[in-house]
C-alpha cells in the first residue's frame, strides 16, 4: 500500500484518499458549512468572500472545488463561477 501526503495537513497515511483519515471529517464539515452558507445567502458569492464570511481557508476552499462534484453543488447554491477562473479551478 502506498503512502500519500494530506493535502491538508500534510502527514503521511496509507489510502488512496487526497487527505488524512482526521482531516476527512474536518473537510466534510467544512463543504457543509460553506453550503449552509450558500444556501442561506440571496446573491452571487465569489470564492474569496465565501472564504472571508466562512472561516474556510481559500486554500481549502479552492482544493474542495477541484472537485467536480463539489464544485456544481457550490455553483447551483450561488457560488460565482465567473470568478473561479481566475483562481486556476480546473474539472
Amino acid at each position: 500500500m502506498n503512502l500519500n501526503r494530506c493535502e491538508r495537513c500534510g502527514s503521511f497515511f496509507a489510502s488512496k484518499n487526497s487527505v488524512c483519515p482526521n482531516c476527512q471529517s474536518k473537510d466534510e464539515h467544512e463543504i457543509n458549512h460553506l453550503k449552509t452558507f450558500l444556501s442561506e445567502t440571496d446573491s452571487s458569492v465569489t470564492v474569496e468572500s465565501l472564504a472571508e464570511s466562512t472561516g474556510v481557508s481559500l486554500k481549502n476552499v479552492n482544493r474542495f472545488l477541484q472537485d467536480k462534484n463539489v464544485y456544481t453543488t457550490l455553483t447551483n447554491l450561488g457560488l460565482n463561477s465567473e470568478t473561479n477562473k481566475m483562481h486556476n479551478i480546473s474539472l
